[in-house]
């Protein structure tokens, strides 16, 4: 176990794709890494809103989903052991006289770093949980708010509650790997569906109840085993046997709180110089959480901002160490 009270070279605020690669990059550079994400899981923006979904624009990878490149970049950040830490939200950070920083979370636990990297993105996003009879049993298990494996839906009978498009977009990527989709809407529509989502919809094998809601879980209470559905409109109830639920049906917003950190903003986001330093010594910053002239908001740009705040804070804790490294030089004997 880790001594609490120990200082790292570096702490990471950010688990998605730039948190990351900050990781990665920051081991290159013999940094020891702290890693504090506020989420269960790793992955960021793409590991909860489009896991299912291709991405085209990740250089040298012509196409991959956001699953995977979630699992390869959680596998690279993963090569010099970075610490993690999972469900902790960074409320506040303080420069100390020595010029380390002390970071507290929402669980009053303490951090020690003598430089801190924020990959925030623009703050926190979490899923409207179900609120059904029983719910709360299978949170842990067999309730997902996203698609984070989706080897773990094959040969399923998998409900999928929304009324969003996304939803749909869940069912529908579904359909070749479950053995059963059935998407379950209280509404009589599904919300910001785009050209042809509902005829992509309709010609697939995938159930539709709409004007429905999940009413109770039933289960053994460690192993769920069917969802009893309410037709709203006849008050006809209806028990379906199910393996795994996949529930959309919203999402709260809590933005990072930068002006708490006494970190000066531009619209909203950290505004760094190009070195990717921030107003206080010693607090770096990349990815969705940064503002500059011509920003580009791409997991790309994430990647080059990373690698930048990495070689900045690994200049600022050693200003005679070298401005960057390569990984031809230093994995040439692996």
């Amino acid at each position: 176990m880790a001594n609490e009270n120990e200082l790292y070279d570096v702490i990471i605020i950010g688990g998605g794709p730039t948190g990351l690669f900050a990781a990665f990059y920051s081991g290159m550079r013999d940094m020891k890494t702290k890693v504090i994400e506020s989420n269960s899981r790793l992955g960021g923006k793409v590991a909860q809103f489009y896991p299912e979904k291709y991405l085209y624009d990740i250089g040298g990878i012509p196409k991959i989903s956001g699953e995977e490149l979630v699992g390869q970049m959680i596998k690279q950040a993963s090569k010099h052991d970075p610490a993690i830490v999972y469900g902790q939200y960074v409320e506040n950070i303080v420069k100390q006289e020595d010029g380390t920083f002390t970071l507290t979370t929402n669980t009053e636990e303490k951090h020690y770093a003598k430089t801190v990297i924020i990959a925030t993105g623009f703050g926190i996003y979490e899923a409207e949980r179900l609120s059904s009879a029983n719910a709360s049993i299978y949170e842990d298990s067999q309730i997902n708010y996203t698609i984070n494996n989706m080897e773990k839906f094959s040969g399923k009978t998998v409900m999928v509650v929304s009324p969003n498009r996304v939803g749909v977009d869940w069912a529908l990527a579904l359909e070749s790997v479950a053995q059963r989709v059935i998407v379950v809407n209280g509404n009589g529509a599904f919300q910001h569906m785009g050209d042809g989502d509902e005829e992509r919809l309709n010609e697939s094998s995938v159930e539709v109840k709409m004007f429905s809601q999940v009413a109770e879980l039933i289960g053994s209470g460690q192993q769920l085993e069917a969802a009893k559905i309410v037709d709203q409109s006849t008050g006809e109830e209806e028990v379906i046997s199910v393996d795994q639920l996949l529930v959309y049906q919203g999402i709260s917003f809590k933005p990072a709180p930068f002006q708490h950190w006494d970190l000066r903003t531009e619209k909203n986001k950290i505004t760094v110089d190009a070195g990717m330093s921030a107003n206080i010594e010693g607090i770096f910053a990349a990815g969705d959480a940064v503002h500059y002239s011509n920003k580009s908001m791409l997991i790309a740009s994430g990647y080059t901002e990373a690698s930048t705040a990495v070689n900045s804070a690994k200049s600022y804790i050693n200003p005679k160490a070298s401005a960057q490294v390569y990984s031809t030089v230093v994995y040439k004997n692996e």
